[in-house]
């Protein structure tokens, strides 16, 4: 790494990478980042801070949350900034790098890594800020970096490993090697995206924000009880609820009883979309069992292929842009 590469926009927005101390919790900026400048810089790193506010454990972020980075790198886009690298937590970092995905995707020459760790990069009981060499968060920043300096696309970096940030989840709690996904396509830098795009995206951020604020996306988990307390389940959602992931078995099995149809024909009546999923890390969902084939006659969509932080990232997306229908999530995949 030579110090004559284009500067990258670094979002800080807290997680086990900036953490320190026991119980871990997230470092405030003003500490943090000057450290990790300074690390920066020795390795030949030229990275522009952008001022964030959110800094937090990622397991509270919210789609507002979402909606706010979104509109922080508009903005910076808008400026001319290309290149974005941002740190979060792992626990939602698949959820907010989907949303982030498919809210940049028509911008062309955009590229944005979301990348974290699994250790800190400080030793977390030692009284000063020493670099901790066990940690995994040195590795994941500077291939972030790499990346974002090469190319133009939404990407999440862990592990060695470059994602398309549309499809990734978290499989382990613990160790390093902790995501899986969608392997990236890597096609160096594209042309410029047209500006009417940019100023487009930029008069509907109001009402995406308006609409993040009392948008929910509600997950139901398939589990061995008696089949009324899924109808059940699906016939009581919280009233500004748009989206319902529905976690079946295998590849989206799930019990079919009236009652259950009936909440699903409700639900699609009320325009509330449910997808359906499995709780399965690999494979996805299918209509070969005639376990899982007959609720896409009530009018579920199959999540296919996608982890269920894709899922979510999609839906809200689409949601917030009131295009969440059968044909757009077939065309968005």
């Amino acid at each position: 790494m030579t110090t004559n590469t284009p500067s990258v926009q670094l979002i800080y927005a807290g997680g086990t990478f900036g953490s320190h101390g026991a119980p871990l919790s997230p470092l405030p900026a003003d500490v943090f980042l000057p450290i990790l400048g300074t690390q920066l810089a020795t390795h030949g790193y030229t990275v522009e801070i952008l001022p964030n506010e959110i800094i937090k454990d990622s397991s509270t972020l919210t789609a507002m949350d979402f909606v706010a980075f979104y509109q922080q790198i508009l903005h910076a886009y808008q400026l001319g900034k290309r290149q974005f690298v941002l740190i979060t937590g792992t626990d939602s970092l698949s959820f907010l790098a989907a949303f982030l995905a498919n809210a940049l995707q028509d911008l062309t020459d955009i590229s944005l890594v979301i990348t974290g760790s699994m250790q800190p990069l400080f030793i977390p009981d030692a009284v000063e800020h020493q670099i901790n060499p066990h940690s995994d968060a040195w590795a994941n920043l500077s291939g972030a970096l790499d990346i974002a300096i090469a190319h133009t696309g939404v990407f999440v970096q862990f592990y060695h490993q470059t994602f398309d940030a549309k499809n990734t989840q978290k499989i382990n709690s613990q160790i390093h090697d902790a995501f899986v996904g969608t392997p990236a396509t890597l096609g160096g830098i594209k042309p410029s995206t047209d500006s009417q795009r940019i100023a487009d995206k930029l008069l509907k951020l109001p009402q995406l924000v308006n609409k993040a604020s009392h948008t929910r996306i509600q997950a139901i988990y398939a589990l061995p009880n008696d089949a009324d307390q899924l109808a059940y389940d699906l016939s009581h959602l919280h009233m500004d609820t748009k989206v319902v992931i529905l976690i079946g078995y295998g590849s989206g099995n799930l019990p079919s009883t009236p009652a259950i149809k009936t909440a699903l024909d409700q639900l699609h009546d009320q325009k509330i979309t449910v997808i359906c999923t499995t709780m399965c890390a690999f494979g996805g969902v299918s209509s070969t069992y005639a376990a899982g084939a007959w609720q896409y006659t009530h009018g579920v969509i199959a999540g296919d292929e996608l982890s269920i932080a894709a899922i979510y990232g999609q839906a809200l997306w689409l949601s917030l842009n009131d295009q969440l229908t059968a044909s757009n999530w077939v065309a968005d995949q």
